[in-house]
C-alpha cells in the first residue's frame, strides 16, 4: 500500500479557506481522499482542518462550504453537530498587562540549540493574550466526539515555559483532541495560553507554520503540504515580499529538502500571486474566505497539472485507487 502524509499549515481564516480549496482540488484531480491520509500534521488553523477530515467531512464538502455552495447531506449532518459559535474578535483587545509572557524565550529562540526561532523569541516578549479560545476546543469536540482519532493525527503547539515544540498525538503528553486544537490555535499576545496538565501552551505556528519536518523519518511514499503562510517561487523572498512570508518559506524549503532526502515525493500547494492578491493583511478576517478558497482550488489544479507534479499526481492516483479497491 502506498502511504501518504498530509501537512496542514497555520495561517488563520485564510489558511482554513486555502486548505479547503487546495484539498478539494487534490481530491478532484487525483481521486485521493484526504480523509484517508496515513498521518496528518495540523498546526493552528490546520489543526481545525485536521479535525474536520478525521471527523469524516470530505474535501469536496469543505471546499463547497467555504465557497458558499450547498454541501452534501452527510456533510450537513457532520457540520450540524457544531453548536458553539466561532467567537473570535476581529480586533485584539488591549492586554491586561504589558509584562512579557516569558522573557527567557528571547534567548532560547535566538541563541538556543538548532536553528534560530525568532517567532518563538517574539512570542516570549509579547504579553499574554486575554481572549478565551475555549470555543476552539468545544467546536473540535462537537465535530469529532471522543478522545483522539484512530488514525495518526499530530497537532503542534509550543510550550510557553520551555519554548519547545510539543506534538499532541505523538508525544507522551496527556491531552484530549479538543484541548490540543485549542492549544495549537493560541495566538501569542491575542489568545490566552492553554493550560493542560500543569503546562502552558501557545500556537504551534511560532515554531514553524507547517512543521512538515515531523514526517521526515516516517518512510512515507508521498507528503502533501498545504501551506498558506508561504508562497510560490519568486514571491517567497524578502524584500520582494513580507519578511514573515520569506521566513516561513525558507523554513518550509528546509523541511521539504529533508523529507525528499529520505526518499519521499513531496507536493506543496501554496499561494500564487492570484491567491495573495485576494488577501488583506489580517489573516483572521473571514470576509474573503469564499474567494480565497475558490482561487486556492484553481491554483492547486494548475499545480497538479504541471509536469513537475507528475510523479506526485501519479502516486496519489494510485493511493486513491488502492483505498477504493478495499471498499466493499
Amino acid at each position: 500500500m502506498l502511504t501518504v502524509g498530509l501537512v496542514l499549515s497555520a495561517g488563520g481564516m485564510h489558511a482554513a479557506a486555502h486548505h479547503a480549496g487546495a484539498l478539494s482540488a487534490l481530491a478532484e484531480a487525483t481521486g485521493w481522499d484526504p480523509r484517508t491520509a496515513d498521518v496528518i500534521v495540523g498546526t493552528s488553523a490546520g489543526s481545525n482542518t485536521a479535525v474536520a477530515l478525521r471527523a469524516g467531512l470530505s474535501a469536496a464538502d469543505q471546499g463547497d462550504h467555504y465557497a458558499g455552495r450547498p454541501i452534501s447531506a452527510d456533510g450537513q449532518a457532520l457540520v450540524g453537530r457544531v453548536t458553539t459559535p466561532y467567537d473570535l474578535p476581529t480586533t485584539p483587545p488591549r492586554p491586561e498587562s504589558r509584562q512579557p509572557a516569558n522573557p527567557l524565550l528571547v534567548a532560547r529562540g535566538l541563541f538556543g540549540r538548532g536553528r534560530p526561532r525568532p517567532v518563538v523569541a517574539l512570542a516570549g516578549l509579547l504579553p499574554e493574550g486575554t481572549v478565551d479560545g475555549t470555543f476552539f476546543r468545544e467546536r473540535a469536540e462537537q465535530l469529532h466526539p471522543g478522545h483522539w482519532p484512530d488514525q495518526p493525527t499530530w497537532v503542534c503547539a509550543v510550550d510557553l515555559d520551555s519554548g519547545k515544540r510539543v506534538v499532541f498525538g505523538r508525544d507522551d503528553v496527556d491531552a484530549d483532541f479538543g484541548t490540543a486544537v485549542q492549544a495549537s490555535c493560541a495566538v501569542p499576545g491575542f489568545l490566552r495560553p492553554v493550560e493542560s496538565a500543569g503546562r502552558r501552551y501557545l500556537d504551534g505556528g511560532i515554531h514553524s507554520s507547517t512543521n512538515a519536518d515531523l514526517l521526515t523519518m516516517l518512510g512515507l511514499d508521498v507528503v502533501v503540504i498545504s501551506s498558506s503562510m508561504t508562497a510560490v517561487r519568486g514571491l517567497d523572498t524578502w524584500p520582494g515580499g513580507p519578511l514573515g512570508r520569506a521566513w516561513h518559506s525558507r523554513t518550509l524549503f528546509r523541511e521539504v529538502q529533508g523529507i525528499r532526502r529520505r526518499g519521499a515525493v513531496v507536493l506543496v500547494l501554496e499561494p500564487t500571486a492570484a491567491d495573495l492578491a485576494l488577501r488583506g493583511t489580517d489573516n483572521l478576517d473571514p470576509s474573503s474566505n469564499g474567494e480565497v478558497c475558490s482561487t486556492a482550488r484553481i491554483s492547486a489544479l494548475a499545480r497538479l497539472a504541471h509536469p513537475a507534479s507528475e510523479r506526485a499526481r501519479g502516486l496519489l492516483v494510485g493511493a486513491g485507487a488502492e483505498v477504493r479497491d478495499l471498499l466493499p
